[in-house]
């Protein structure tokens, strides 16, 4: 059985779909992590793990959110992610909130990043160059 005859190939196609619609950043690594436990617990069905991963995300209505669910929010360009702790009517409270906010422009200076990591998006070609082909060659 190659990989193509597995169901691998369906989770990055699910993956790469949430990608596109999604820009929040916390919810993604919320997703994969969903997806890690899943495997975890049914590695040799990734097909099971693909039927699930779509109810891992269900977007619901402000006023249906309850005590203890973990959410997020999207206001406008910032994103917020948290525990309900308390709801009422006016509103609700998160705990443990994480935000990601998002800025044309931002200066910081070296003295004020603990940790910088870089995105290396030609790792393929340096490790295996002879596996990078270009795209749209004819034969």
């Amino acid at each position: 059985m190659s990989f193509k005859e597995t169901d691998f190939p369906a989770l990055i196609k699910y993956l790469k779909a949430f990608l596109a619609r999604e820009s929040d950043p916390l919810l993604l690594r919320d997703v994969v992590q969903q997806l890690v436990k899943l495997y975890e617990e049914v590695p040799l069905y990734p097909g099971i793990v693909n039927m699930c991963l779509g109810g891992v995300v269900k977007e619901t209505r402000p006023a249906e959110v309850t005590v203890g669910q973990k959410i997020y929010i999207r206001n406008r360009e910032d994103c917020y992610f948290g525990t309900v702790v308390a709801k009422d009517a006016d509103g609700i409270t998160l705990k443990g909130v994480k935000s990601v906010t998002c800025e044309d422009e931002l200066e910081l200076g070296l003295k004020e990043m603990d940790k910088v990591c870089v995105i290396n998006d030609k790792v393929l070609q340096e490790m295996w160059p002879s596996l990078v082909f270009e795209k749209g060659m004819k034969k």
